[in-house]
This record gives structure tokens, sequence and C-alpha cells, in this order.
């Protein structure tokens, strides 16, 4: 990884999942996160947890969650790394929505902020029309299309 990151991919997601599900007093609860990442309330205590003892999060128990300034920092600084992946793929790739919000969410977690910078001034040059982008064709060459068939690389079924 190019980068020291203070807290893990897990912890990020959880940071964004509860800046996204919270509701108008900013609180979130247990089973809600739950829900949202598809996994148990307990696993969700568990991580509340560390993150509270990391600061980023205050959690009650048996009440609701929210989060620390810093917490809710880290959280926009990763859903601004998601929107800005997602855009780029779809904008300037050419990818199908569905495929881009997935890739994102695996990419959000290792991209620095100077890739993400440059990102967002290609996003903001190709939207203002400073930059024309080639005219995608309807079917366009692939480079394996029987991965982009099943879904996966092959390669990764090998592991």
């Amino acid at each position: 990884m190019h980068r020291d990151k203070p807290i893990s991919d897990s912890h990020e997601m959880y940071l964004k999942a509860l800046y996204e599900v919270r509701g108008e007093h900013d609180v979130a609860r247990v089973r809600d996160l739950a829900s949202t990442l598809g996994v148990s309330p307990a696993t969700v205590s568990s991580v509340l947890k560390k993150l509270e003892n990391l600061r980023l999060v205050e959690h009650e128990r048996y009440g609701g969650v929210t989060l620390t300034d810093t917490g809710a920092r880290v959280a926009e600084c990763v859903i601004d790394r998601f929107e800005t992946l997602r855009d780029v793929l779809v904008e300037v790739f050419g990818v199908t929505s569905d495929v881009a919000e997935v890739d994102a969410c695996e990419m959000e977690h290792g991209v620095s902020p100077t890739t993400v910078r440059h990102m967002q001034a290609l996003l903001k040059n190709v939207r203002g029309g400073r930059i024309q982008l080639p005219k995608r064709r309807a079917k366009r060459d692939q480079a394996c299309p029987e991965c982009e068939a099943i879904g996966i690389c092959r390669a990764a079924q090998l592991e």
C-alpha cells in the first residue's frame, strides 16, 4: 500500500455507513448499521468499541451511535473518494452505474488523496467541456470478454 492508514478499510466502511444511516438528529442505531453492512448487531458493537477507543464515534450501551467531529470528517473523506471514483468510472470510462458502485467501493480505501484530487480535476474539465472524450461505440472491444461475462476475473478463481 502506498500510504499508511490510521484506521482499517473496515473501520472506514463503518464510519461511512454510520454517516449515511444517521437520522435527522445525527444518531444511528446498531441494528440499522448491522442491516446496512450485512453483519450481526454483535459484530457492529464490537467494531464500535474500537472506533470509540479511536475517538471516532460515541456509543452509549444499548443507545444511539454518533460520529465525533473527527469521525464525521473521516466519513466525509471516504464518501468523497467513493463519489469521485464512481463518477470517473461512469463519466470517463463509461462503466455502468451498478458496476461503478461496486468497483468504487472496493477502490475507495486504497486510492491516495493526490490521485483523488487529480480525478476531481479531470471530472471538472470533462463536465466543463474542456476535455472531449471520444465517442463510445455501442460494442467495445474487451480485453477479456469471458471474465466480463461471468463478472469476475478467471485468474482470481485460481486462488
